[in-house]
């Protein structure tokens, strides 16, 4: 029952799949192609951290997510594909698969085979929210979403087992929500503090149920250090390696951060926008961008008008231990937003999403009261479920299919356009140093033109500054190599092109000329945007329009946000240049 409903829910997922697969090739850029640098290179050069992110030492060198449970997750379908990029994406729908088997099978184990059609049911609702994007990329903030809900239904059967549970079965839940707990802080260090509490939770409530029974706490205690040791062997010795170790930059970007931490007014809008019955988790998080959504008050209020009846009501029972835990989660999660410091991005939180709909359901469990149907109204509720499924899934699939785009469209035609040039000027037997100046798109291009010339079997490293992106076995300093490349986006490539110790020997431009004419629309109507609405000091960034306005806090208005993300899609046009090393070049100079 549970792999059945399991697959049916994961059908959305699969049709996007197909659906890019059937398309054109898709060459990986930006974080996307940073996550195949990472498996690409998995057994010659295992990597011992996660994926680089917006963390820096108190020196500014960029530091990593916590560990690599990511790349070792993906790495199996990603080989056994071929190791291409379309296997890539494969990789990222069977390890979603793997959790929704995993979730509603500890469901059903629970709560019975009848329950995986609403488990179903909610997991839909979840991928529905979470957008295509989700279902296809191998983000790493993605890829924490799914284990942290299997980790929270661990700790549900660890801090308030059904009879049935032996203390020895209880006792593994809690060693494997362990490991699945460290995946999520592995794959984006944001889940650090809430899973930490979570089983730190569980683990008490556990502890104080078998306090009084011989060597109850033996397997928790042997296994939890087992899995532990396991999880987080790589990053040691990465920090041990290294210097400084990931670790270390970890610490430092959290404890002594450059950036002012969020004001509680905004903490404030941030946890009634997500602790709401009618918060993101339901609806997209677009629907709740708007900082005055008429949305958050009403939900919210429910949702804490509901909770604290439920509570109320199912004191003493099973139902009361869950509602405890997971509004206990919920507080120590509240604390963690408002230690949020620099720009705040909705989909760092997303654990949230996790939290509030076992909540949701807890409370209706509460509100049916446990109640057995008669069996006619069983019946006539199994049709209503399972008619009701089949919409949601066919709903679901085809919102994914309608919204679904393959990722860095633009910037995988420009690789597309790109490569096949660069193939016929470039030596296989020369080593390249690939630099990067785009103030446009994070040096998306820059990342994907590594990636696809290194699948192609050419020697190319990065400068120290881009480690933590590319791993360090790919840094490289100048003078040992034969040639520098660099990959130039949109205006300075007339600037490059008038420094005479650079070559020109590749360019793509994926605009046509319509598109050329709705750039310089959008551009005006950006303008306009911005100054309408007060943001006029942001007018400058026109000049090189991209990463500057996309990142801009507060944020902007979402119709302005809407113009510059349609902007940044049409794309910039990209050449590359080749140096001699050790040449001096003055095009980039400020």
């Amino acid at each position: 029952m549970a792999v059945v409903v399991a697959i049916v829910t994961s059908i959305p997922m699969f049709a996007a799949l197909i659906v890019l697969l059937g398309g054109a090739r898709w060459f990986p850029c930006g974080d996307m192609a940073q996550a195949e640098l990472h498996v690409r290179g998995f057994l010659g050069n295992p990597p011992l951290v996660g994926a680089a992110g917006r963390i820096v030492d108190d020196s500014g060198f960029q530091g990593s997510h916590p560990g690599p449970s990511l790349w070792v997750a993906l790495y199996p379908v990603y080989a056994l594909g071929g190791r291409s990029s379309a296997a890539l994406m494969t990789s990222v729908v069977a390890v979603h698969v793997v959790s929704i088997v995993a979730a509603v099978w500890l469901v059903v184990r629970r709560w019975g085979r009848w329950a995986g059609i609403p488990a179903g049911m909610v997991l839909l609702v979840l991928l529905r929210s979470a957008g295509s994007d989700f279902m296809v990329e191998p983000w790493n903030v993605w890829m924490a979403f799914l284990p942290f809900l299997v980790m929270m239904l661990l700790l549900l059967d660890v801090a308030a087992p059904d009879p049935e549970l032996s203390p020895r079965a209880r006792g593994w839940r809690w060693v494997i929500a362990v490991a699945v707990g460290s995946h999520c802080v592995q794959c984006h260090a944001g889940y650090l503090v809430i899973v930490v509490a979570a089983l730190l939770s569980a683990g008490a409530v556990m502890f104080a149920d078998t306090r009084t029974v011989e060597g109850a706490w033996r397997l928790p205690l042997r296994g939890g250090a087992a899995a532990t040791f396991i999880m987080w062997l790589a990053p040691a010795i990465d920090q041990i390696r290294r210097e400084p170790g990931n670790l270390t930059i970890l610490r430092e970007h959290f404890t002594s951060p450059d950036e002012p931490y969020i004001a509680l007014s905004m903490v404030g809008r941030i946890v009634m926008t997500q602790y709401n019955v009618l918060g993101p988790w339901l609806t997209g998080p677009h629907v709740h961008a708007s900082n005055d959504s008429w949305v958050r008050w009403p939900g919210f209020v429910l949702m804490v008008g509901l909770t604290v009846w439920a509570v109320r009501r199912s004191r003493g029972t099973i139902e009361w231990r869950l509602l405890l835990l997971t509004n206990a989660v919920i507080g120590v999660g509240v604390l963690s937003v408002a230690r949020i410091f620099g720009p705040y991005y909705e989909y760092t939180i997303r654990w949230f999403w996790v939290l509030v709909v076992m909540n949701v359901v807890l409370c209706l469990r509460v509100l049916l009261g446990g109640r057995s149907l008669p069996t006619f109204t069983r019946r006539r509720a199994g049709v209503l479920a399972a008619l009701s499924s089949v919409i949601l899934v066919g709903f679901t699939t085809f919102q994914a299919v309608d919204g679904l785009r393959l990722p860095g469209a633009t910037d995988s035609r420009v690789i597309s356009m790109l490569a096949p040039q660069l193939r016929d000027e470039l030596d296989p037997s020369d080593r390249y140093l690939i630099r990067m100046y785009d103030p446009y798109t994070l040096n998306a291009t820059g990342f994907g033109t590594l990636l696809e010339l290194g699948r192609s079997g050419y020697n190319v490293r990065v400068d120290l500054y881009f480690a933590a992106a590319a791993l360090p076995h790919r840094v490289v300093f100048e003078s040992e190599v034969d040639t520098v490349l660099w990959v130039v986006v949109g205006q300075p490539i007339e600037r490059a092109r008038q420094d005479p110790n650079l070559t020109e020997i590749a360019s793509a431009d994926p605009r046509s000329d319509a598109e050329l004419v709705r750039a310089s629309e959008l551009i005006a109507e950006i303008r306009s945007g911005l100054e309408r609405t007060g943001r006029d000091d942001l007018i400058g960034s026109l000049e090189r329009p991209g990463a500057s306005l996309v990142f801009a806090e507060p944020p902007l208005d979402p119709s302005v946000a809407d113009d510059v993300r349609a902007l940044i899609r049409l794309g910039q046009p990209v050449s590359v240049f080749r140096a001699d090393a050790g040449a001096k070049i003055t095009a980039f100079d400020e």
